[in-house]
């Protein structure tokens, strides 16, 4: 509401009656708001107020408020926080330098943390937090994963200052985060010293981090329970950890990461036994034919092959062994066009194809399509 300028009660004596069931309150890009919010508001458990640059006033007394969402305001709202809060997102305040003091009364609380672009605040560290998103801030420069200690899940993303994670040396003790996402860091180049000890790790997505040069040591003994590794866009990492990947993957994403892409032969796919999903993509111009005899691991259930820019034609000495193989999908391959027609794995049920202009014109016109069930052909279902 554009032009909304005050909130105004029909009767200023009762005006917490009218609001008492009020469970949760959005106030969005109302750019003229100044007047003050309803005052009594008992039953209030979530408040997000985005986009209201001219409201000054302290926000509302609610004793039931758990979690709590500030974009693009007035610093001043930050001073007087609620009690009690378990999930706590601001973003856009550009000159913040740190957060309210307050804070520190309910560190216990505080479960869930995400600030978006504050460029110049500096991370503090609570005791009770499990999940961390920093979006924007390029005031970090390191992130210190120990000084979270219940830290479940972790995400980065356009920090452009930042360059490495770090454990203190004395901190002897296994991590417990599950997940880690870090994107469009370019300048981020290292993870601790020693690896990441963090046993229950589950999920490991790194992507557009131009400068990072290796990735965690030790994988295959400090993160046991992985089952998603995905880096993407990082064209510097040249090789995999001694030891390569954890044993336990369900899941695989290498795309665009052409110097490790050029040792894949080396990576150890065939011994890994529960891998179901590979998703590989390179824009190498070396690389017309593929997959390589041994390259994949005879797990696999989904093969997706991206973005390769040469690729001519699919290998079936690199397919036929995948007996538990029911899904190809073939994304972006502009000069692909040859597709075996026999010796595909006999479990394979489906395959799609997009962007691949050349295959789908020899389909296009009937000479030698697989005998597979179905067969979808950018969104189209395909019968030959």
């Amino acid at each position: 509401m554009l032009k909304w300028e005050v909130w105004s009660y029909f009767d200023a004596e009762n005006e917490g009656e009218a609001f008492a069931p009020l469970e949760e309150l959005y106030i969005d890009d109302c750019p003229n708001l100044t007047g003050r919010l309803p005052v009594h508001l008992p039953s209030l458990a979530k408040l997000e107020i985005h986009k209201c640059p001219l409201l000054l006033d302290s926000l509302p007394r609610a004793p039931s408020i758990c979690e709590l969402g500030l974009i693009h305001c007035k610093e001043i709202l930050l001073k007087k926080l609620p009690a009690g809060l378990r999930k706590l997102n601001i973003g856009g305040f550009g000159p913040l330098k740190s957060l309210p003091r307050g804070l520190a009364d309910f560190d216990g609380n505080l479960q869930e943390l995400t600030i978006s672009n504050c460029n110049m605040l500096r991370l503090p560290s609570f005791s009770s937090l499990e999940t961390l998103r920093l979006y924007g801030c390029d005031s970090l420069k390191s992130f210190p994963l120990d000084l979270f200690p219940k830290l479940c899940s972790i995400r980065i993303s356009g920090c452009k200052n930042l360059k490495s994670f770090i454990v203190a040396e004395r901190h002897g003790r296994d991590l417990g985060i599950l997940r880690i996402f870090i994107k469009n860091c370019p300048n981020f180049v290292s993870f601790p010293k020693g690896g990441v000890r963090a046993p229950d790790l589950t999920f490991f997505w790194v992507q557009d981090c131009g400068s990072l040069r290796s990735l965690p040591e030790k994988m295959h003994i400090l993160l046991p329970s992985l089952k998603s590794f995905c880096i993407i866009d990082c064209p510097e990492v040249e090789f995999l950890p001694i030891g390569g990947f954890p044993s336990n993957l369900e899941l695989i994403d290498v795309q665009n990461c052409e110097k490790l892409f050029a040792g894949r032969m080396g990576w150890g796919l065939q011994k890994l036994l529960f891998v179901r999903n590979l998703y590989i993509g390179s824009k190498s111009e070396d690389v017309v034919s593929f997959p390589e005899r041994g390259l994949l691991p005879s797990s696999l259930t989904y093969l997706h092959i991206l973005g390769f820019l040469n690729l001519k034609s699919l290998d079936k000495n690199g397919l036929q062994h995948l007996t538990s193989l029911q899904g190809l999908t073939v994304h972006d391959c502009p000069k692909l066009k040859y597709m075996p027609d026999e010796g595909l794995p006999p479990s394979l049920s489906f395959i799609k194809i997009k962007e691949c202009p050349l295959l789908k014109k020899r389909w296009q016109s009937r000479k030698k399509i697989p005998d597979i069930d179905h067969i979808e052909i950018d969104y189209e279902e395909f019968i030959g």
